[in-house]
């Protein structure tokens, strides 16, 4: 039994109807592993060496391990971890005093293929699992003093796509017995898939989202995420309004500006009519290089005249700067072939 993996719940139940123990156990052992982040059984001081004995027989604390770290010039870390089957994912560390942001992956690979980032150009491999997902956590805070403040569901993968891990290690990361970051603290980043965002907005928690929607223009969107042919922006927009409405919180558009192709003019007046009626704040990004994606960075002219149009047309618009993009650790960076390798 993955136990790292179980929420307190299931870890509950595992505890008395499987193992026949008090339930108390259940609370000694969330503690041990999502609190103080012991990596093993025999750690546990306060619970019985029979016990243990019993516990490491039949359960296994999921550990990481690093097999590469790279500092990028402003600080931000870029982790590779190696899985038990082989597979390596990447996480990304991100100081920006006072907070301690992880950017955290769900997937190895990614089967969305949307044009413009690594991730996806790189092919699907397999989902995480929850007890790898909350490790990637738990290997990044034991390698910093400073605790992490914030997580962002935006590194590897598309967590919609691998809902039940994702929807579990929000549990685990959330849970005031554990390492209790605070569910306003955590954000899921999604393109969009059907059912995706409903699935979101039924868990109890305040969860903040983030849409990576680069395109108001349906034809400029699909060529740049092939899952916008399953899903359009009427229908997206039809669930990021129900979202706003069930949480009462504000959600992000992400947008990425790549020059000639979603950065005009005509783009802008399209994510103005989109997002206007929508409680939302847009994060511009500029375009992060890609090997062998046909794009180009747009000029700084361009890019301020997109974001002078959007305000103040549209509530709130932040031009984002991106981070690590030189040791390839920025927005649709992260993938096997940018390993070890810097953006152009």
């Amino acid at each position: 039994m993955k136990v790292s993996g179980l929420t307190f719940p299931d870890l509950k139940k595992w505890v008395t109807a499987d193992l026949g123990m008090k339930p108390y156990r259940a609370r000694q052992l969330f503690s041990w592993i999502h609190l103080k982040r012991v990596t093993s059984f025999y750690q546990m001081t306060d619970i019985s060496l029979s016990a243990r004995n019993r516990l490491d027989r039949v359960g296994e604390i999921t550990a990481l391990a690093i097999c590469d770290t790279i500092t990028a010039d402003d600080g931000t870390l870029k982790y590779s971890f190696t899985l038990g089957d082989g597979e390596v994912i990447e996480s990304v560390l991100i100081p920006d005093p006072p907070r301690l942001t992880a950017c955290i992956s769900t997937q190895a690979g990614c089967r969305r293929a949307c044009t413009f980032c690594q991730t996806g150009r790189g092919g699907f491999r397999r989902d995480l699992r929850t007890d790898e997902i909350v490790a990637q956590l738990y290997g990044l805070q034991n390698s910093t003093d400073d605790r992490i403040s914030n997580v962002v569901f935006m590194g590897m993968g598309e967590p919609m796509d691998n809902f039940p891990a994702l929807s579990d290690a929000l549990s685990i990361i959330s849970d005031d017995r554990g390492i209790c970051i605070g569910a306003r603290k955590i954000t899921v980043s999604t393109i969009g898939i059907p059912g995706g965002i409903g699935r979101l907005a039924q868990l109890d928690g305040q969860y903040g989202l983030a849409v990576s929607l680069h395109s108001a223009v349906e034809s400029t969107r699909r060529k740049l995420m092939p899952v916008s042919r399953t899903m359009s922006l009427q229908e997206l927009k039809r669930d990021l309004m129900d979202y706003v409405s069930r949480k009462s919180r504000r959600i992000t558009l992400e947008y990425c500006l790549i020059a000639g192709i979603n950065d005009t003019i005509e783009e802008a007046e399209a994510l103005v009519e989109f997002a206007g009626d929508i409680e939302c704040k847009i994060n511009l990004l500029i375009y992060n290089p890609v090997e062998g994606a046909p794009y180009r960075r747009p000029d700084i002219e361009s890019v301020n005249r997109f974001m002078h149009y959007l305000y103040p047309r549209c509530q709130a618009v932040i031009l984002r700067r991106s981070r690590g993009s030189d040791i390839a650790a920025a927005c649709g960076q992260l993938g096997p072939s940018a390993r070890n390798t810097s953006a152009t």
